[in-house]
C-alpha cells in the first residue's frame, strides 16, 4: 500500500494550520510536535498517556484536545505531544470523522454517511 499522506486543518485556540500528516493506522492519537502544539494554543487535558513507539521504547505524553478537519469533515480529536518528525493522524480521528484506509488504492474513504461527532459545513 504504501505510505497514506492527508491534509489536515487543526484548530487550536490561537491558531488554525494545514498540517501534512502520515496515516498511521497503528496509532490511537494524533501526534504533533510539541512546537506545534503550543503554537496553535491546542487545549490541555489533566491527562496523559504511555505511548508505544515503533522500535518498541514506551514514553509518556501529554494529551491535549483539538478540533480537525479531513475533506470537509470537522470533529474533535485527542492529540499526543511528542517530538516528532513527521505529525501522525491516528485511528481515533479517522474514526470520529467517518474514515478509514483503504488498503487497495491508499486513499481515505467514508464508512459512514455522517461521521461519528461530526459537524459538516
Amino acid at each position: 500500500m504504501g505510505f497514506v499522506y492527508v491534509d489536515v486543518i487543526v484548530h487550536g485556540l490561537k491558531a488554525s494550520k494545514r498540517v501534512k500528516m502520515l496515516v498511521d493506522t497503528g496509532s490511537t492519537y494524533i501526534v504533533l510536535s510539541p512546537s506545534l502544539v503550543s503554537e496553535l494554543g491546542l487545549y490541555e487535558t489533566p491527562y496523559s498517556v504511555e505511548l508505544t513507539l515503533a522500535d518498541g521504547r514506551k514514553v509518556r505524553a501529554k494529551l491535549y484536545l483539538a478540533e480537525v478537519e479531513v475533506e470537509g469533515r470537522k470533529g474533535p480529536a485527542f492529540v499526543a505531544e511528542l517530538e516528532t518528525p513527521t505529525p501522525l493522524l491516528g485511528v481515533y480521528a479517522l474514526e470520529t470523522l467517518g474514515f478509514r484506509v483503504n488498503p487497495r488504492t491508499g486513499k481515505l474513504e467514508e464508512i459512514s454517511p455522517e461521521g461519528g461527532y461530526l459537524l459538516r459545513n
